[in-house]
């Protein structure tokens, strides 16, 4: 562990010290945040779980267009940049194992569905009425276990009265949205809503290989419709259909060499390995001497001509749900939710970065599909009456998943790596339940408690050679917590739970070696978090604190082998680990025209590993995991300030500014090819409402300083360089919206 630890019980100590006396409310407050995280509505105020909530209004005033874009303002929370997919990390709890048999670490859910992060996790957002991330092992409220977290988007449903509104935005690099919805009542029973997306931009990125062409290339369309029915004065049917098409043309790969230019090996003839710093200095070159000096998120170089259709990203989803609601009595109800979601993903990647491939001969450029289908069935009967209330709840899902993959041969057409051909079925059962009751005036407590019964079969092949296997795991998990208002306004809780991820496979054989196909015991996590929630300053501050420790063991990722012809991926146990940690959120309201929120994480992690439990690096070093860090960034600061102008005429202008910041983060086993550089990011928005709230146009600026930064890189032992992909460019642009 690192020596310089915070001393976490004085700083939570100092926050409790806080003059809290109570006053009248002030014209202007914060604004209450009502969330679902519970099952039944709440304020967030009132939820004994460490969890950040934003509002659809919130989500609009930062102008977050992925699913990915919410983490900038949430502490210990972090995503990577890739197309489609995210690798969501909460509390350094990472995922580390993205093939196609990899269930995540969180949760993600749409509708209270639940949808991998690694095919859903670069959605689009649309006409969404909240956000709400959830921090630490989460199963005794919702269908699907996860170890470290849990994130939910709320679309906005059908209303009472008609409603809509119509946006524009235009942007830097021809980026086009189109985004609409309109909601009302279609008879005295029925009520409808109808929402659709359109993004496009002409791509951000001028490839600087032979082809030339156009890169990071977005074309996007979205629908979402909704039917809300009152089937009787008890019961009620909400159906819902959604589809999405997207056409993109890839973000490329950005390439770091690993070989010494200026030395080579005497016994092979090749380079020797360039130490990690001057790798991602650009320093040192790959295969036949190729090397980008100054590595540019807008010009790449690659082999790929993107008018012949290479780096194309697609990706095809439908999902249908109906939930039926049935309000057995005053105190009981009983929810159904049913769904059926498909998704068709292909894309190709030339993953060397060159035209030269590795050495100068073989070129390691993939192809990949992905064709997955799911249904989920949740059953849930809740109620309560005064000082009690409990939910316990069905969940059956029945997840397939096919994939092919393959990557290229030799410059001169021979075919190194014959196609991956890979089928994964999951079928997971569980049943699950929380209780909460007052214990007294100002003290209550809640348990809770999960059984998972899940079932993993793959069948693959490879090169020819048939494989497969089946795994088989039970767990019993739960929750028990305390919680204390010593007065209206304030909370504090502490909360003992357990989570669970099923034992997993590896199904990304990525050179065709069928010895590569291992399988790992399931991974579990206890966690202890002490939390507090105040409302102070006559309604006008709030703050929220939470300390956490997280004991994870046989900790599931992916390692490559170079000990072999052709590195292997394998997926590995890399041992235990203790993570432990700090998350701070502050919002104000010092005036009625000023807000500020502040958002801080840290953390610090260690795996615990026997003296055999490795991981090779890019150089083909063995680097020992016991002692090592997981890899996350320690420190993670947000903060936004916002004051509002009012003009004579009623209308209102904004100046908004949000920030980031998120420390480096270097790959377990102190790994530093695998590597995330420390960054600040900078935006900057200008909002004008008129007095109606008809019209609405905000002009903004994101990255504002053009900070460059490297978000990701990777490295496979005994190949000649790293690859991964530098930040997102300054992106500038207006909006104008119609509400009616």
């Amino acid at each position: 562990m690192k020596k310089n630890r915070l001393s976490l019980l004085g700083i939570f100590a100092a926050l409790m010290a806080a003059d809290v006396s109570a006053k009248e409310e002030s014209s202007r407050g914060i604004d209450e945040i009502l969330v679902t995280a519970t099952k039944r509505t709440q304020n967030l105020q009132d939820i004994s779980v460490s969890m950040t909530a934003l509002s659809g209004d919130k989500l609009d005033a930062f102008g977050f267009e992925d699913t990915r874009d919410i983490f900038s303002q949430i502490p210990n929370v972090s995503s990577s940049e890739g197309s489609f997919s995210a690798d969501i990390t909460i509390r350094g709890n990472s995922t580390l194992n993205p093939t196609l048999a990899g269930e995540d670490n969180v949760a993600l859910y749409f509708d209270e569905v639940y949808r991998p992060a690694a095919f859903y996790g670069g959605g689009v957002l649309m006409d969404v009425e909240r956000a709400e991330v959830l921090r630490g092992p989460q199963g005794t409220l919702f269908g699907r276990n996860s170890t470290a977290g849990l994130v939910h988007f709320i679309s906005r449903k059908p209303t009472e009265e008609q409603e809509g509104y119509l946006n524009f935005e235009y942007g830097s690099y021809g980026t086009n949205i189109v985004e609409t919805a309109i909601s009302g009542p279609i008879s005295d029973q029925v009520r409808g809503r109808l929402a659709l997306k359109y993004h496009e931009d002409d791509g951000f990125q001028d490839n600087q290989g032979p082809a030339g062409g156009k890169l990071g290339v977005t074309d996007r369309i979205m629908g979402r419709a909704h039917l809300d029915i009152d089937i009787n004065d008890d019961m009620n049917l909400l159906l819902s259909l959604e589809a999405s098409d997207a056409d993109d043309i890839g973000k490329a790969f950005n390439y770091w060499g690993l070989m010494d230019p200026a030395i080579s090996d005497p016994e092979y003839g090749f380079y020797e390995v360039c130490d990690a710093k001057r790798v991602l200095a650009s320093q040192c070159v790959g295969g036949a001497g190729f090397s980008d000096p100054n590595p540019d998120v807008t010009k790449p170089y690659t082999e790929h001509d993107p008018s012949a259709g290479d780096g194309r990203y697609t990706l095809e989803t439908e999902t249908v749900i109906a939930k039926l609601t049935w309000q057995l009595n005053d105190d009981m109800e009983l929810v159904s939710i049913s769904a059926l979601d498909s998704l068709d993903r292909y894309f190709n990647a030339d993953e060397d970065g060159t035209a030269v491939g590795m050495f100068g001969l073989y070129q390691y450029d993939d192809t990949y599909t992905v064709d997955a289908d799911q249904f989920s069935q949740e059953f849930h009967l809740s109620g309560g009456d005064e000082g009690r209330n409990w939910l316990v709840g069905l969940f059956y899902l029945d997840d397939d998943r096919s994939s092919t993959s393959g990557v290229a041969g030799y410059e001169w057409g021979v075919d190194e790596n014959p196609d991956t051909m890979a089928n994964v079925d999951t079928k997971s059962y569980a049943l699950f339940g929380e209780i909460n009751r007052s214990l007294s005036d100002t003290l209550s407590m809640l348990a809770g408690f999960r059984y998972t019964d899940e079932e993993k079969k793959v069948q693959l092949t490879t090169q020819g050679l048939p494989g497969a296997d089946r795994l088989t795991s039970e767990n019993l998990s739960g929750k028990l917590g305390l919680e204390w208002r010593p007065r209206d306004e304030m909370m504090i809780y502490a909360s003992l739970s357990t989570g669970f991820r099923s034992g997993n496979f590896n199904s990304d054989l990525l050179f065709g070696d069928l010895s590569a196909m291992t399988s790992v015991d399931p991974e579990e996590v206890t966690a202890f978090e002490l939390g507090s929630k105040s409302t102070l300053m006559d309604g006008r501050l709030q703050l929220n604190a939470a300390l956490f420790y997280q004991e994870v063991s046989d900790k599931q990722g992916i390692t490559y082998d170079s000990n072999v012809v052709a590195p292997v991926s394998r997926l590995i146990s890399l041992g235990d680990a203790d993570i432990y940690g700090v998350e701070l959120e502050l919002l104000a309201v010092p005036t009625d025209n000023l807000e500020l929120s502040l958002g801080i994480g840290w953390l610090d992690s260690e795996i615990s590993a026997d003296s055999g439990y490795v991981i090779y690096s890019a150089d083909g070093v063995a680097r020992a995991l016991d002692g090592s860090e997981l890899g996350s960034p320690d420190l993670m600061v947000n903060g936004v300030v916002s004051y509002n102008i009012p003009l004579n005429d009623g209308a209102v202008v904004t100046l908004q500014t949000d920030f980031s910041y998120h420390s480096e983060g270097i790959g377990a086993g102190g790994n530093e090819y695998n590597y995330s550089e420390a960054k600040t990011l900078v935006n900057a928005r200008v909002f004008w409402v008129s007095a109606s709230e008809k019209w609405e146009v905000q002009a903004y600026v994101k990255n504002v300083f053009e900070t460059e930064y490297i978000d990701n890189t990777y490295g496979i032992a005994d190949i000649d360089f790293v690859y991964g992909n530098m930040g997102m460019p300054r992106w500038a642009g207006i909006k104008v919206g119609m509400n009616f």
